[in-house]
């Protein structure tokens, strides 16, 4: 351990595939890259271990401090986006951040590297800009790998690449995790004194450090009946298994295994669906159904589970976001029920049905959902006098603030029927198929009334009786009426 001890957090960094962990800022994920490798463009241009000329570049990489210390601490917080600075040509620091705009569309690390690069070197032509450094986490072990960390064991160092008129090149701080602790060694070539300068650079409190943002925003087209087609990079059905199998059980050790297991069952069944692009299995259990999507070419595949349901609405489609991270497999449509209240939902049948749906606004749509928690509601015991004042029939849903994107919703709802069953022989899953008015509507007692699947895990208390207020979190599906 270097002499760097002090600088420690006391919960170990999760590392999953080179993904990072979405924050309030919504950072920068690695989802895929294209051309040119980063990695082999760094080791490219390093040839040698040891720094040239410390002194020199400490007195150069010193201005920038307080980016390095707040790099690290974003790293304490679990927030491994690689970020910017720049000098002006008064001599200012000023923060240059990439933030995405919705958790579904995001874009590479290598490619945000690229374009930080692409952009200072074009102001320092310009002479807008004095120098620049661009932080990010990579493999460096006291070489000349400062390729950018993709998966886990990768993780070694912060390599800050630095440019000014007359210096260029990358530093290297290196960093060990032990237990539930990261270590920071300092800065490879630089002295004990100089790195206990950099390191104990204080940041000023209320600042905010990133001046300039660059929105990651997803390309929007409009089709020839007016509808929005979005782009999304950073779809994922795997909360989805979890409504089915139990967050818990999803937790525990060898889950991975069998949820890859689990979706090879699904491929080997007969193909019940297809038409020219893709082909779909199934394993049904009661009412749930594990779907198995998979191109002709075989080049791509996905399975999901769904609610299959006989209840559907009138919806009027306004935008469909498509996952080209599953080569558009499947996508999430937002729109609006029986010309009322809005409709966010994940399309179970995109894969098959695309075409309709692209050219059809208009469409009788099955909606079902997938209960991720559980509760009883008590919102009529916080009735007060002066009001307001909650009814046990009080009804409603509305977007989940960090899922929307995605079909998520908050609810209250009531009640209304419910029966218990199991998916699956071996490692059985054990719920209930709930019957949940979501709008309460006098003169029209089914307005908006839906089937939810919740596995026994996901609720918190154990006995269901019809006609008690329920309140939770579900993901919404819809397919189109067959």
């Amino acid at each position: 351990m270097g002499i760097f001890d002090f600088l420690k957090k006391n919960k170990k960094a999760e590392i999953i595939d080179n993904k990072i962990l979405e924050t309030e800022e919504n950072p920068v994920s690695t989802i895929k890259h294209s051309g040119k490798s980063m990695n082999e463009i760094y080791a490219e241009k390093l040839n040698n271990v040891s720094i040239e000329n410390p002194d020199k570049i400490f007195d150069f990489i010193k201005i920038y401090s307080e980016y390095i210390v707040r790099f690290m601490g974003m790293q304490m917080q679990g927030n491994y986006s690689p970020i910017a600075a720049y000098e002006k040509t008064d001599g200012e620091i000023i923060g240059y951040l990439y933030i995405a705009k919705d958790m579904s569309y995001n874009r590479s690390i290598e490619e945000v590297i690229s374009d930080m690069e692409i952009e200072f070197e074009k102001r320092l032509s310009e002479k807008t800009i004095k120098s620049y450094t661009i932080f990010y986490h990579s493999r460096f072990k006291d070489d000349n790998d400062h390729g950018i960390a993709k998966r886990n064991g990768d993780f070694n160092a912060i390599s800050i690449k630095y440019k000014t008129s007359d210096l260029s090149g990358f530093a290297g701080l290196r960093y060990l995790f032990e237990d539930d602790y990261i270590g920071f060694q300092g800065i490879s070539g630089f002295s004990p004194e100089q790195n206990n300068f950099i390191l104990n650079t204080q940041l000023k409190e209320g600042k905010d450090y990133f001046q300039e943002r660059v929105t990651i925003e997803s390309p929007i087209t409009e089709n020839e009946i007016g509808l929005k087609i979005k782009k999304v990079n950073h779809g994922s059905v795997g909360d989805m298994w979890a409504g089915i199998f139990g967050f818990e059980r999803l937790r525990e050790e060898g889950a991975q295994n069998f949820l890859l297991n689990n979706a090879a069952m699904v491929f080997i069944q007969e193909t019940v669906k297809s038409n020219d692009e893709v082909l779909i299995s199934e394993m049904n259990f009661d009412n749930i159904i594990f779907r198995g999507v998979k191109t002709t070419n075989d080049e791509t595949r996905t399975t999901y589970p769904l609610l299959k349901t006989d209840i559907f609405i009138d919806v009027e489609n306004k935008q469909i976001n498509e996952w080209e991270n599953i080569n558009n497999l499947e996508a999430v449509i937002t729109g609006n029920g029986r010309d009322t209240f809005g409709l966010t939902y994940f399309a179970t049948d995109y894969a098959l049905n695309r075409e309709k749906y692209k050219t059809n606004k208009k469409l009788n749509i099955e909606l079902s959902g997938l209960i991720y928690h559980l509760e009883i509601s008590n919102i009529s015991e916080s009735n007060t006098p002066d009001g307001p004042n909650f009814s046990e029939n009080f009804t409603m849903y509305m977007p989940n603030k960090e899922m929307s994107d995605f079909g998520c919703f908050d609810f209250i709802g009531v009640l209304e029927d419910f029966r218990e069953i199991e998916v699956m022989e071996n490692r059985k899953s054990e719920g209930f198929i709930l019957k949940v008015r979501l709008i309460t509507n006098e003169d029209y007692p089914d307005f908006f009334t839906i089937e939810m699947f919740v596995n026994k895990q996901n609720m918190n208390f154990e006995n269901l009786i019809i006609g008690m207020q329920l309140t939770g979190f579900f993901q919404l599906q819809g397919q189109i009426k067959e």
